[in-house]
Formats: structure tokens, C-alpha cells, sequence
């Protein structure tokens, strides 16, 4: 019984030793015109990134994690490498990417398309253009700080018309 009461101790003074952390995702859209934007709408809006997936790296490790319906994951991270969390979905090609997101169809055959899927050059240009926007979760963003971190919260700027679809443009008629 001693021996499982010290075994117990430290179990728990070995768990402690990476505190837990929580990640918190948010998606950004900007304002996309249409209508005069009132003071709250003028900057955008953001909303939960829910139910998503996300390629995490600490050093050499790499694991899957997924935010809860709140936009919110909480776990154990060792915060003394260096993290890059990556949206699941940068982490395939584009052509692998095509079957999950099809493009929105127009109401008829006559009508021009709304939406285009992105060149493989757009494809890794956004991904890159993502690496250098803060917050934005493409290749490796370094949010490890002096070794403690309680909470991170990571901000995917989105484009318009498009949603979190990341892989269309909106190649139809701007609102005026």
C-alpha cells in the first residue's frame, strides 16, 4: 500500500511538471461590404473555429488535436520547444483537398461562376502568406514563451465570400 501511495505521488508530481495548456482558435472575416457597416461591423467579425483539427509539433513530436464545439483545446504541451500548430488542412495537397470541399454550383448553366478553385501556385502562395500573418497557422509559427504558456489564442484571418473553405476564391461580382 506505501509502495502505491509513493507510486501515486509521483505520477502526479510528474504530470505537473507540463502544466496544461489551452488553445483557443478563432476565425476572422473581414468586412465585405454591401451595406453602409455600422462601428461593430466596420472591423470584421469573430467567431469560434469549432470542431476543427490541427497538426501540432513540439521539437520533433507531431500529434493531432481538435478544438471542442467552443473553439477551445485543452492539453499538455511541452511550451520549452518550439510549437507549430497547422490547420489539418494545409497539411495535404490540393488535389487531395478538392473532394472535401467541391465548389458552390450556380443556380444555372447560363450564369457565370461565382467560385474557382486556387492554382497549386495560389495554393502555396496562400500558405505562405499565412506563415507571415500573425496568428495564421501555415508552416511554423514559434508561440513558445520563456517556457510557460496558460493560453493561446490563434486567429485565422479568412477571406470573403468564401467561409473556411480554404482552398476556393470568389471570383463573382463585388456587393457595392
Amino acid at each position: 500500500m506505501k509502495i502505491f501511495v509513493v507510486f501515486i505521488g509521483l505520477l502526479t508530481v510528474l504530470s505537473s511538471c507540463h502544466p496544461k495548456t489551452v488553445i483557443y482558435v478563432q476565425n476572422h472575416w473581414p468586412y465585405c461590404g454591401g451595406k453602409l457597416p455600422d462601428s461593430t461591423e466596420i472591423n470584421g467579425r469573430n467567431e469560434v473555429f469549432s470542431n476543427h483539427s490541427f497538426r501540432v509539433t513540439e521539437g520533433n513530436k507531431t500529434r493531432l488535436i481538435r478544438t471542442d464545439e467552443f473553439g477551445f483545446w485543452k492539453g499538455r504541451l511541452d511550451v520549452t520547444k518550439e510549437i507549430t500548430i497547422m490547420d489539418i488542412d494545409k497539411t495535404f495537397s490540393l488535389a487531395e483537398l478538392k473532394p472535401k470541399y467541391p465548389l458552390p454550383t450556380t443556380s444555372s448553366a447560363t450564369e457565370q461562376p461565382l467560385y474557382a478553385y486556387l492554382t497549386p501556385e495560389e495554393w502555396l502562395l496562400r500558405c505562405s502568406l499565412d506563415y507571415v500573418s500573425i496568428g495564421a497557422l501555415c508552416s511554423k509559427e514559434n508561440i513558445a514563451r520563456n517556457g510557460k504558456i496558460d493560453t493561446i489564442a490563434v486567429v485565422i484571418n479568412r477571406t470573403c465570400f468564401t467561409g473556411t473553405n480554404p482552398i476556393i476564391k470568389y471570383i463573382g461580382p463585388k456587393p457595392k
